[in-house]
């Protein structure tokens, strides 16, 4: 199926993967009334759901993804927005590239090569413990069985059913992220599967956040 995507580059800015969730909290708190800027059901509840908007650093310029109905959102709040104050230094917004396009998603009938552009958060408490002390074929199995999962979330948070069983390769390296102030174990590398995922949408722990942003890979060097 194809969902529609609109991405909001802010031109004219670079700015480092930690800034994003900064970028993040600034859209939030100024406009508390979209839900989908930050996922808030109030006090300390969360809409866990897969996140319709979502915040990125991709090639350092900032960009902010809208599926969907959450498109009218983007641009409802963007027509005001001429800075974005991240505590540490105000972001001047002089030029806004408006990008909306339809993209196809959905099971592929042969697979399809990606990589992840930012970090992969894979493991949680329930998982990470039995990942370190495990050996590396078991360690394979899990990131593969998350994987799946992650891809299957995505699809239901979408709208979409998956109508075959969902088919994983990874090829994939650890690699220390500061979360919250906290080291965590992500991944970086690429992966195989026969699923169609659009540009630029996350997989995984924290994607309104800019983690497990995924680009298809054109060159084949998987293998």
């Amino acid at each position: 199926m194809d969902i529609k995507m609109l991405t909001v580059r802010l031109e004219g800015n670079k700015v480092e993967s930690r800034d994003v969730p900064k970028i993040r909290g600034y859209l939030a708190g100024r406009f508390p009334q979209y839900m989908e800027l930050h996922n808030h059901l109030g006090g300390d509840k969360f809409n866990y759901v897969y996140p319709v908007i979502q915040y990125k650093s991709i090639g350092g310029v900032p960009n902010i993804i809208a599926i969907n109905e959450a498109s009218k959102i983007l641009i409802d709040i963007f027509y005001d927005v001429k800075e974005i104050d991240m505590k540490d230094k105000v972001m001047s917004i002089l030029e806004k590239g408006y990008v909306l396009k339809n993209k196809e998603l959905g099971t592929a009938e042969g697979m399809v090569e990606y990589k992840f552009l930012t970090p992969w958060l894979a493991l949680n408490q329930d998982n990470y413990g039995r990942f370190t002390n495990s050996g590396i074929e078991e360690r394979t199995d899990i990131l593969k069985k998350v994987l799946t999962g992650n891809i299957l979330s995505m699809a239901k948070g979408l709208g979409y059913w998956v109508d075959k069983p969902i088919e994983v390769l990874i090829k994939l390296r650890p690699v220390e992220v500061n979360y919250k102030d906290r080291k965590m174990v992500g991944f970086k590398g690429g992966f195989m599967t026969n699923f169609m995922i659009p540009d630029h949408l996350g997989l995984g722990k924290s994607v309104a956040r800019g983690f497990g942003t995924v680009e298809r890979v054109r060159d084949r060097g998987f293998v």
